[in-house]
């Protein structure tokens, strides 16, 4: 398993304090919004946003990357170092690279059969193939730079900064839930915007969290059982990302075809631990032992 080298006990209050801060730069990147009275709900990747309010979207989208940076940064340089040399730890198994692009096409198939055989309607188009010319998230070059980047933007906090920290106090499993909690949290910043809740669904609430803390198990898992790639598991975000671009579905007949994509994701997770050690979420018994 990845070794972040400090102690149990002074692990905890950085979490805390990265968790804090993931919040505090969220809400500021969430302040254009605010005191524009922009509502978030109706926004596509096609609308155009004033300069501050874009600036505050970024500024969102890598705040986990950002707030993890600057709390290492208090440890000293070489924390820093620490967190940023995962990213190069990418010669792992070309099953592992499969796992990360394939099994979420797989998983949105899947929610998309589920959704049918319960009774919902088919998607219009199955598959939507990238563009070159296209403006948001089907261009070919932003499927394949962009999403990727962003993917790194979140993963550098979530699998780099928060899974190793916990999960040397409280396992693997229960530091994945945590840190799942937090990502859900986090990915429901718009409730903050004019509109507030009514931004969100409960169903589609809920579905956040059954999928975002079912994949932060997934990620845990491939982020352990790859001595700490940081590389895969920002892979195996884009990879859902792309899944979601490539892989059409009725999202606008019913929330419930975000619950169908959840459960597919819970049943994966579960499969994973129940093949695994809950302490390191890998299948080594070397590594539980000396965990």
């Amino acid at each position: 398993m990845p070794d972040s080298k400090t102690g149990n006990e002074s692990n905890v209050p950085s979490v805390v304090a990265w968790a804090v801060l993931l919040f505090v730069l969220t809400l500021l990147g969430g302040l254009p919004f605010i005191v524009g009275g922009l509502s978030f709900h109706g926004l596509s990747p096609s609308t155009r946003l004033p300069r501050l309010a874009s600036a505050g979207l970024a500024l969102i989208a890598f705040s986990p990357a950002l707030a993890a940076i600057l709390v290492a940064r208090f440890s000293g340089r070489s924390a820093v170092c620490s967190l940023l040399r995962q990213v190069l730890t990418w010669r792992v198994g070309t099953v592992w690279y499969g796992i990360a692009l394939i099994g979420p096409i797989i998983l949105k198939l899947f929610a998309n059969v589920l959704h049918i055989v319960l009774g919902g309607p088919p998607p219009e188009h199955w598959l939507a193939l990238p563009s070159l010319t296209t403006i948001g998230n089907n261009n070919l070059f932003f499927m394949i730079f962009a999403m990727p980047i962003g993917a790194l933007g979140e993963e550098l906090g979530w699998r780099g900064f928060g899974q190793p920290r916990l999960q040397e106090r409280f396992g693997a499993l229960t530091a994945s839930v945590v840190v799942g909690i937090l990502w859900s949290t986090w990915h429901l910043w718009y409730v903050i915007t004019p509109g507030g809740f009514s931004n969100v669904t409960a169903t589609d609430a809920v579905a956040t969290y059954i999928r975002l803390i079912s994949t932060s198990i997934l990620y845990a898992w491939m982020y352990n059982s790859t001595k700490g790639s940081l590389f895969l598991a920002a892979i195996a975000h884009a990879g859902h990302n792309i899944a979601l671009t490539l892989i059409q579905s009725p999202w606008r007949v019913s929330d419930v075809s975000h619950l169908m994509s959840a459960v597919s994701y819970l049943l994966a997770a579960v499969a994973v631990v129940l093949m695994t050690n809950s302490r390191t979420l890998t299948r080594s018994k070397v590594e539980s032992r000396n965990h």
